[in-house]
C-alpha cells in the first residue's frame, strides 16, 4: 500500500502566510529615505537594474505600509532610472505608469518613448497602451504617436486622421501643422485618391501655417521646399532651398530631460548643429543635376557640402 494515499487533503500541511521581513521598517521616514538614497546611489554607479529591483521589491513588500505619495515618489524615481538603462524590460512598467499619472506631460511621454524604442518594432504592449491612452479625447501625445506609426506603415489616411484630431486641440502647435501637411501630401501621391490637387493644396496650407507659426524659420522653409520637390514643383522648391541657404540659424543646445546624467557644455554644443545648409544644398544639387545644369550642381556641392 502506498503510504501517501493514506493522507487526506485535509491533513496536507499548509504553509503559513509569510510575513514580510522588517514589516515596520519603512514606517520610519528615515528608513524610507535610506531606500531612496540607496537607489539614487546605485543609479549614479550605473547599476540601473539593481536600483530598479530594489524599487520593485520595496513596492511589492510594503504595499500597505507606505503612503500613496511615497509610492508615487518611488515610481517616479523608477521612471527616471528606466530612462537611462539600456535594458528596457525593467523600465517599461515605470515609464508607462508615469505617463498614466501625467498624460499631458511631453517630458513624461519622451521618457516613455525612449524606453519603448529600445524594444524594437515588435513590442506588442506599446500599440495596445497607445490605443488605451487614445481613449482620453483631450490627450494629444498618443494621437501624434499613433499618427507616426501609421505614417511608418504608409497608412497616410489614418495618419492624417490622427493628426487632425490633435490639430483640433492644438491648432497653433507647429509640429502638428507640419505632420498634417506632410500626411495630406503623402496621401495625395497615392493611387486611389481622386481629388489629388485639392489634397495637395490643403497640405500646403498646413505647411504655410507651420511656416507662419515658426516665424519663417530655416527648418520651416526647408520642409516646404521638400514638399514642393516631393510633388514635382521644382521651381518653387528651388526658391525655398535658396532661402534656406541665405538664412543663418542660431545654434541651440541638444535637448535633455531634467534628470538625465550630467554632461559638459562641450558635449551639448556642436557648431552648426541646427543649420540645414548642407541638406538644402544637397537637394538643390539634385534638382540642378536632373535639369542638366551639372556645373551649377557641382558648385553648390563644393560650396556647402565639402568638409
Amino acid at each position: 500500500m502506498d503510504w501517501q494515499s493514506e493522507i487526506s487533503e485535509d491533513e496536507t500541511p499548509r504553509k503559513s502566510p509569510q510575513q514580510p521581513p522588517l514589516p515596520e521598517f519603512l514606517k520610519n521616514e528615515e528608513h524610507y529615505q535610506l531606500i531612496i538614497d540607496l537607489c539614487r546611489a546605485l543609479a549614479s554607479l550605473r547599476q540601473y537594474s539593481d536600483a530598479l529591483e530594489v524599487i520593485l521589491l520595496t513596492l511589492r513588500l510594503t504595499n500597505s505600509t507606505i503612503s500613496d505619495k511615497q509610492k508615487e515618489e518611488l515610481r517616479g524615481l523608477g521612471a527616471q532610472i528606466a530612462y537611462n538603462t539600456m535594458d528596457p524590460k525593467y523600465g517599461y512598467g515605470f515609464a508607462r505608469n508615469i505617463v498614466r499619472q501625467h498624460p499631458h506631460s511631453m517630458a513624461a511621454w519622451n521618457c516613455y518613448y525612449k524606453v519603448v524604442s529600445r524594444f524594437g518594432s515588435r513590442f506588442k504592449k506599446h500599440p495596445k497602451f497607445l490605443h488605451h491612452m487614445r481613449t482620453q479625447k483631450d490627450c494629444v501625445p498618443p494621437m501624434i504617436m499613433l499618427g507616426h506609426q501609421f505614417t511608418m506603415l504608409s497608412q497616410h489616411q489614418s495618419a492624417a486622421r490622427e493628426y487632425l484630431e490633435a490639430y483640433k486641440l492644438q491648432p497653433e502647435n507647429p509640429l502638428i501643422n507640419l505632420c498634417v501637411g506632410t500626411a495630406l501630401i503623402n496621401l495625395a501621391l497615392g493611387h486611389r485618391l481622386r481629388n489629388k490637387h485639392q489634397c495637395i493644396a490643403q497640405g500646403l496650407a498646413f505647411l504655410y501655417n507651420y511656416l507662419r507659426i515658426c516665424n519663417d524659420s530655416q527648418d520651416a522653409m526647408y520642409n516646404i521646399a521638400r514638399a514642393y520637390q516631393h510633388v514635382g514643383l521644382v521651381t518653387l522648391a528651388v526658391s525655398y532651398y535658396e532661402k534656406v541657404l541665405t538664412t543663418q540659424e542660431k545654434d541651440h543646445p541638444i535637448p535633455r530631460l531634467p534628470y538625465e546624467e550630467n554632461f559638459s557644455a562641450s558635449d551639448n554644443y556642436h557648431p552648426g548643429f541646427c543649420s540645414l545648409h548642407r541638406e538644402a544644398a544637397y537637394n538643390l544639387h539634385l534638382i540642378y543635376k536632373k535639369s542638366g545644369t551639372v556645373d551649377l550642381a557641382r558648385q553648390i556641392l563644393k560650396q556647402y557640402c565639402n568638409p
